[in-house]
């Protein structure tokens, strides 16, 4: 069974945090259009596949949002297609607003990067990303090991 401390604050280490608004754009004849916020990519390699998602906006009164858009995990495979080498997996994990999202993403590669596309009615997102720098310890392997060492 894989044991985390994931209760230790001491643990966890910021990594990104940013806010962007969407762009207005003045329409003819008077109003404004709102160009949704585009997908925001986190410009760092990660080696820990154990992240902690915030993201929050201004929701408008009478309204309630609970969803807060997806996060992807993205990974380098080498193949170069239209100048990028990333691949991105169709596995996106939900993110809710206004709670800090626990995100466990599959250990394939040895780094990867992530990006996050939040939902085109945002007009305001404020993002915070940390990573789990704390002990991670499969004690099934632990097990298996100290068996084989047995032999």
């Amino acid at each position: 069974m894989r044991e985390l401390q994931l209760g230790n604050s001491s643990n966890w280490e910021i990594i990104h945090n940013s806010s962007l608004d969407a762009v207005q754009i003045a329409k003819v004849g008077g109003g404004y259009k709102t160009v949704p916020i585009p997908e925001i990519s986190i410009a760092l390699l990660l080696d820990v596949f154990v992240l902690a998602i915030l993201v929050s906006t201004n929701v408008p009164e009478g309204s309630t949002w609970k969803f807060a858009g997806n996060v992807r995990q993205k990974v380098s495979t080498g193949i170069v297609f239209g100048g990028s080498q990333d691949a991105s997996f169709n596995r996106r994990y939900a993110l809710f607003l206004d709670k800090i999202n626990l995100v466990v993403f599959p250990p394939i590669s040895t780094n990867y990067s992530i990006s996050i596309q939040v939902p085109k009615w945002f007009n305001n997102v404020n993002l915070t990303v940390w990573r789990y720098t704390g002990p991670d310890y499969d004690s099934d392997l632990a097990r298996i090991e100290s068996k084989i060492d047995a032999l």
